[in-house]
């Protein structure tokens, strides 16, 4: 795989992994999470790099080839991922 397809993997795998977080940090009425919360900070990580590893190598892409208009909106898919992953981050860390 060449590492400049990864600006689109990371915006599929964050499209993926964001509800999953949502939805997953809901308190049921028993007062427990439907998904532990080690779990959600560990799949939050794992997003927010990659993430900015998209973000990375979208802006060195762009820099060498110039801006294409698919490639410039899955980098800044990228950016919005990544400031939102360290907004949930915040907000899940006790």
């Amino acid at each position: 795989m060449k590492k400049i397809y990864f600006p689109y993997i990371a915006v599929v795998v964050d499209l993926i992994i964001m509800p999953i977080i949502i939805l997953g940090n809901t308190i049921g009425h028993d007062g427990v999470r439907a998904v532990p919360l080690l779990s959600l900070l560990v799949l939050n990580e794992f997003a927010f790099f990659a993430s900015v590893a998209g973000l990375y190598i979208g802006i060195q892409q762009v820099r060498a080839v110039g801006f294409t208009l698919v490639y410039g909106l899955a980098t800044m898919f990228c950016l919005a991922f990544a400031v939102q992953f360290t907004v949930l981050g915040i907000q899940l860390w006790p």
